[in-house]
This record gives structure tokens, sequence and C-alpha cells, in this order.
């Protein structure tokens, strides 16, 4: 991936983001996509298609900014508000991460209605029907992370609530009712479940293009933060059964400020290329990882080094990203799905299973210089609370902890009071507070 031209395409896109070249208009017939070559230059288009919403990751309990100063260093309203969770986060300010999940929706519907126009033969099936499958795993994924941060979590009390959006034409003068949160999951687990029979069994070489292994291991994610720990099982075993690599931690330099490679994550745990939005609080070294979570590390867990740079002072910034550089991943990989079995083998009951994934994945975590103490639990209860302090920990700025903290909110056992304090200023988020849904900015309404 050419990273410069991804800086070069998000210029153009802030400064144009309603001038697509994809506006279909009478004197733009030649740009009107017509073969399954084009179709599927659209998809492939990863600068678009492989970037997803990161204002959820920075209003997580992950980071630590420790002065006004550094906050107001950073590009964009939303970036600043976003941590200290102002009700208008945007400040009037267009949305990245609405207009990017917006964009693909627009992309996928394209394609979506452009293979409408194109017969199928003997000889195109095959390619017809794989860019069939991926545009609607496009929109699929991109409804699924507009939802999770424009509307109220999925759960019975919420399903009548304002959803968001459902562009399913790519008219831009369409402007279709936000509709429920029911609508919308119903709509994107259509779309991903429809996409599977569709897409080659065989994990594509090109991790940004999706296979029938990518849509599984989505639906275990989505399946989990709604509750559904019966399918959440049967997708993440799906994934394990097909990929179960884990890296070894230990073959890993911990001294240096890049310990995961893009090779090494993509022959090893990735399933799926995603980056997050190139924001600068990914990539400033005042953007501090909170310090209970850096204690919460054993000290022969490697995952501290790989994961985090020590700058002295009490100062660490995260480093183990699995794309190589300072761009986030926010895509899926095998770790995660172990970590999906092993909370719904506990919530399920099923103590042992719950244990032996949670082992699988630590023991490729542990300095295998020393014992490895292995991990038990003598019920249902302990076994969830130590995969979930696992989690929180080997997710680290994946953007499933914002989902978490939002469906955590209504079980007392585990929603957690998030606070800040900047300046001596205290900021404090509450469970269920309403800030746990971003506005939809206003150019949008």
């Amino acid at each position: 991936m050419n990273k410069l031209y991804i800086y070069v395409m998000l210029f153009v896109f802030f400064c144009s983001c309603k001038k697509d070249f994809l506006e279909i208009k009478p004197d733009q017939g030649l740009l009107i996509p017509k073969t399954l070559t084009d179709l599927r230059a659209l998809l492939d288009n990863t600068n678009v298609m492989n970037i997803g919403p990161g204002l959820n990751v920075l209003s997580t309990d992950e980071y630590q900014i420790l002065s006004l100063g550094n906050l107001n260093s950073y590009a964009t309203a939303g970036e600043r508000n976003a941590y200290i969770w102002k009700t208008d986060i945007f400040d009037g300010e267009p949305s990245a991460d609405w207009e990017y999940g917006y964009r693909q929706v627009f992309y996928a519907n394209v394609v979506l209605e452009g293979l409408e126009d194109i017969e199928i033969t003997d000889v195109n099936r095959t390619e017809w029907n794989e860019i069939k499958g991926a545009a609607l795993f496009s929109r699929g994924i991109a409804f699924y992370q507009l939802v999770s941060q424009f509307a109220a979590v999925y759960e019975k009390s919420n399903l009548d609530m304002p959803g968001i959006p459902l562009k399913l034409k790519s008219d831009v003068n369409e402007k279709p009712d936000r509709g429920t949160v029911q609508h919308i999951y119903t709509q994107l687990l259509d779309d991903l479940n429809r996409a599977i029979p569709l897409l080659p069994d065989k994990q594509n070489v090109m991790l940004s293009r999706p296979g029938k292994l990518t849509v599984y291991s989505y639906l275990a994610r989505i399946y989990l933060s709604i509750g559904n720990y019966n399918q959440a099982l049967d997708f993440s075993d799906k994934c394990i059964k097909i990929k179960p690599d884990l890296l070894d931690y230990n073959s890993l330099s911990k001294t240096s400020t890049r310990p995961i490679s893009l090779s090494v994550a993509a022959n090893s745990e990735v399933i799926h290329w995603q980056w997050m939005i190139p924001y600068t609080f990914a990539s400033y070294s005042t953007s501090n990882m909170s310090a209970e979570l850096i204690s919460s590390y054993d000290v022969n867990d490697l995952r501290k080094t790989i994961y985090f740079r020590n700058r002295n002072n009490g100062i660490y910034t995260f480093k183990g990203n699995y794309t190589g550089d300072s761009y986030l991943f926010i895509g899926t990989a095998t770790d995660e799905m172990y970590l999906i079995r092993a909370e719904c083998r506990a919530r399920l009951n099923d103590v042992t299973g719950a244990m032996e994934d949670l082992n699988s994945l630590m023991k490729k975590r542990w300095n295998n210089t020393v014992p490895y103490v292995t991990f038990t639990a003598l019920n249902d209860e302990e076994a969830l609370t130590k995969v979930l302090i696992e989690r929180k920990k080997e997710l680290v700025t994946r953007g499933t902890r914002w989902t978490d903290l939002r469906r955590f909110n209504k079980d007392i056992r585990y929603a957690v009071t998030l606070k800040r304090n900047i300046d001596n200023i205290e900021y404090i988020l509450l469970p269920n507070d309403e800030r746990y849904v971003f506005p939809i900015p206003i150019q949008e309404k």
C-alpha cells in the first residue's frame, strides 16, 4: 500500500467529500463503471474500502492525554472532543468516520447496480459472484461500523430507537430515513450472510479482499456485540478451524520501534486488512496510553514490550500495530477469534473450553524463558472475567473496546465509569450515558 497516496486521497476527500468522481451525471457517462474489471477496481480501492473509523478508539479507556496542550495539538475537532466526550464532538466540522462509512456504502451500491447490467455467463460467473459478494460484504461492514458509533447499542430496549440512514441505492440525491436499530442490523446481517455463498472458500492472498473466512470473522465480531453468543461461537469456531495461526511474540524484537511487520502479521494472524483513518492521535508521541492499562500486564507478558514504547517519565505510546507503521490496524485476526470463542464458551457454561482458548492465546504471548502459569477457573463467571481482562489487554487500539464498553453497560459486573483528568479538570462518562452515541454530523441532517 502506498502510504503517500493515502494522504493525497485523504486531502482530496476532505476538500471535496461531496464531489465524488463517481457521481452519475449526464456528462460523465464515460466514468460510469461498465465492466467487471471496472467494478472490481472500485472494490479494490484500499484507500477507501479498507479504511475504518477511529474516534471510537480515542473515546475509550485506552489513552490518557496528560495536558490540554497535548489534546489541542490534534488536527480535528472530532479528535479533541471525542477524547473528552463532548456532546457535539464535531463542532460543525465534517466527520471522517461518517464520510468514509457512507463512501464505502456508495461504492458498494454502485457495484451492485452495475452488476445488474452485466449478463452472467459460464465464463464470468465466478468473478461476477465474487464481486457481488465483496460488495455486499463491504456494505454490511460499513453499516455495522456506522451503527456502532451513531446509534444506540443493540439490545431489546433499543431496537425501536433511531438507527442510521439505510442507503441501498447509489443515487446521491436519495435521503432515506434513519429507520430503527433493528432495521439496520437486519440489513447488515442479511448483506453479510448473502455474501458467504458468493465468496471463495480459500482465503485470498490479497487480505484486503474478502473470502468466506473474512465474513465469518466479522459475523463473529458482530454477533458477539449484539449478545448472540451461539452464533458468535459458531462463526469464531469456523474461523479458528480454517486459520488457527497465532503469532509467537517470543519471535519478535522487544526493542524494535515496530516489532510486528506487515508481512509477519499477514503471514500469521491477520484475516482481513482494515486500517484506521490516519488521525493525528495515532502517531503523536504525546498520545500516552493509559497508566492503568500499562500496569495491568504481568512482567512476563510480552505484550507490554511488544505493544508499548516506553518514552520514560511514565509515558508509553503504542507501537504494536499489525501494519508495521503508525497506521492502526482495526481489521480481524485470529487472536480476536480465540477471545470471542473463549468469551462465548464462558457465557454458555463451557469453562474448560473457555480456558483452553485463553491458554492457547496466552502461551504465544508469554516469555518462554520462564514457566507459563496455566489459566484456570472454578466457574463460568470466573472464566468470563479472566477472558474479558485479557480481551482488553490483547485488542488494544483495534476498535473493539468502544463496542465492548457499550455492551457491558447493562451488566453491573463489567460496566465501567470512564474518567479523564486534564490540567485538573475532570471529565466523566457514566455507563449508559447518551454520549455513547455519537451525534450525526450537522451537514448530514
